[in-house]
């Protein structure tokens, strides 16, 4: 009967081997502009450019002057991110398949042109606001883009570029979310985002290849290709592997669980030792405010996320000598394994080319050598985590709960709130109406992460910004109708109708949680996995948009590429979510 039942229901949303709901244009939220066919920019909105003082943020809303009347509309996203994860100079490192020559030029690198160029941008934001109907970006910008040369040194051209693009995207009735991006740390650490100076003053080497060489983090462009090809969506791994472990921790609890780790700073002969943690969140508070400075007078930015999918690093593993990464997957060890690679022992670990299939077992770290530019830098030895026997050479854990938390703490109040805080005091310091898009740290015990309470209170200062995919269809990289899996029940959920009610169950609960939420959800990334035929992925992409609409949410859509192909997809670490490719739309047409 529920198999009938399924069916049946199935067979109502198709309209020529396609659903319907969401697979053409998505025609909204920007009625209130007269949008016409013109081809030049300056009059394709002729009413009006986005008027800030006409919109307004109040009690977790936002509403927008009525054009026909005094009263207020409220406005609704409909959103698309805009990624800028490599750089545009040197050419070569615009993708990781072969950008093996990254660390040469980490200091002189441009992100001017990314995501696109100002001479392209006309084209790209009439396709995004008149053809397709968006009316918000999410624009990625990062902390390498803005200081990739060192702590303090702002590449200007770049931040006039950003200005320049967010002031054509307002021009197509195009509002604006800046998006601090990272992912996994770094384009050193397997992601992108932090500068490769973070790393540095941890005193991880960063002059080549070597974070990838010992284990402590997986890098596309060095893949081991005697293992076969790299599995899909091997980079998140690296949220376990010690490099970026390492950083998370140091970032946000580095005080606590790395004390008298300092970092140089000043000119010589005025030369100071600071903290670690105050060292990284000083400089990155300096970054958002220089982006926020710089934006100030661009009426169509409406707020700024806190920063893209953080993690809470080693912090709250309760026993370092244990797997803790919730998926075996690739190269998965221990945290206390990954220190020992890191130090210069070579381990023999076991290999997953499938999620929970193991095939094989590989020796990581042949070749002996040490992640840190110095046996002396390893942070985790001088904390006394463990030691090394002077006899044997033999790696000796002695605090294996280290990282735990008390039952009392939570990571997010602890660490996360503070940091929420500092950031909002940062960018309303240069424009008060800015709305600061809190966003939740990865949390495997929490997939579908509601606002805490802190932020929830401040309905008129925050926003909350979640992001929720598919995660069978992105991990997996197809699309399966009928076939899915609820990760807070860890269930398996058969049947297109129990997939959609499981779906907006874990929706719905993001957007309340325990209690009603008064502050704006914006989910601020939702996408599919380009494979497959063109009816798999409409199909995927309509299911995860039901999902949304359904749960009446607002959301920007991963992403649009515009360097895109059908080979390299979207030219990062294997992903091909772009609705663009080669200059033609996906899923939406």
């Amino acid at each position: 009967a529920v198999g009938l039942i399924s069916f049946v229901y199935f067979l109502l949303c198709r309209n020529d081997d396609r659903l319907v709901l969401f697979s053409g244009r998505i025609n909204l939220i920007n009625s209130h502009y007269e949008q016409q066919n013109n081809e030049d920019r300056t009059t394709l909105h002729p009413s009006r450019e986005i008027p800030l003082h006409g919109l307004e943020y109040i009690r977790g809303r936002w509403t927008i002057q009525s054009v026909e009347d005094a009263s207020r509309e409220v406005l609704r996203f409909r959103g698309v991110n805009l990624p800028a994860k490599t750089p545009s100079v040197p050419s070569n490192l615009r993708t990781t398949n072969n950008s093996q020559h990254l660390y040469e030029s980490k200091r002189d690198v441009s992100f001017v042109g990314r995501p696109f160029s100002l001479e392209d941008a006309p084209r790209h934001f009439r396709r995004l606001s008149h053809d397709w109907g968006f009316n918000l970006i999410r624009l990625s910008t990062s902390w390498e883009a803005v200081m990739h040369e060192g702590p303090g040194i702002l590449d200007e051209a770049y931040l006039a570029y950003l200005k320049e693009l967010v002031s054509l995207a307002g021009e197509y009735g195009l509002y604006v979310i800046i998006d601090p991006h990272q992912d996994v740390w770094s384009r050193f650490t397997g992601g992108d985002g932090m500068p490769w100076w973070t790393l540095d003053a941890a005193g991880f080497e960063t002059d080549e290849s070597t974070l990838h060489d010992v284990g402590s983090a997986v890098l596309h462009q060095h893949w081991n290709t005697t293992y076969g090809d790299m599995p899909k969506m091997t980079w998140t791994n690296n949220l376990w592997k010690l490099a970026t472990a390492t950083m998370f921790t140091l970032f946000f609890a580095g005080d606590v669980y790395a004390p008298g780790i300092t970092v140089e700073v000043g000119q010589d002969g005025k030369r100071k030792s600071v903290p670690i943690q105050q060292f990284l969140q000083k400089n990155y508070l300096q970054f958002m405010d220089s982006v926020a400075a710089v934006l100030s007078d661009c009426t169509n930015v409406i707020g700024f996320g806190t920063m893209n999918e953080p993690s809470n690093g080693f912090v709250g593993v309760n026993n370092i000598d244990e797997i803790h990464a919730p998926i075996l997957h690739g190269h998965t060890l221990s945290a206390f394994d990954s220190m020992r690679l890191a130090s210069g022992e070579s381990l023999e670990v076991s290999y997953y080319p499938f999620h929970f299939l193991q095939d094989s077992h590989h020796v990581l770290n042949p070749g002996g050598k040490s992640a840190y530019k110095s046996p002396e830098m390893d942070i985790w030895r001088r904390v006394g985590i463990y030691k090394i026997d002077e006899e044997t050479n033999k790696r000796i854990l002695l605090r294996p709960n280290h990282f735990a938390m008390k039952s009392s703490e939570h990571f997010t109040t602890t660490y996360m709130i503070p940091f929420y805080e500092s950031i909002q005091r940062t960018i309303t310091q240069r424009n008060p109406h800015l709305v600061t898009y809190a966003e939740p740290h990865i949390d495997p015990a929490d997939p579908y992460p509601s606002a805490p309470k802190e932020i929830n209170k401040n309905s008129n200062d925050f926003g909350w910004g979640p992001h929720w995919y598919d995660f069978v269809t992105l991990f997996l990289g197809r699309y399966i109708q009928w076939i899915s899996f609820d990760f807070e029940w860890k269930i398996p959920v058969i049947s297109p109708m129990a997939i959609d009610w499981s779906f907006r169950r874990n929706l719905l609960k993001m957007k309340h949680g325990t209690e009603q939420q008064s502050i704006h959800i914006l989910v601020g990334e939702t996408g599919v996995q380009y494979s497959g035929s063109e009816k798999d992925y409409t199909l995927s992409l309509d299911r995860t948009l039901r999902a949304m609409e359904n749960s009446d949410l607002d959301y920007a859509i991963w992403c649009y590429e515009s360097i895109n192909n059908d080979v390299d997809g979207d030219l990062w670490n294997n992903e091909n979510l772009s609705l663009l490719s080669e200059g033609r739309g996906r899923g939406l047409a």
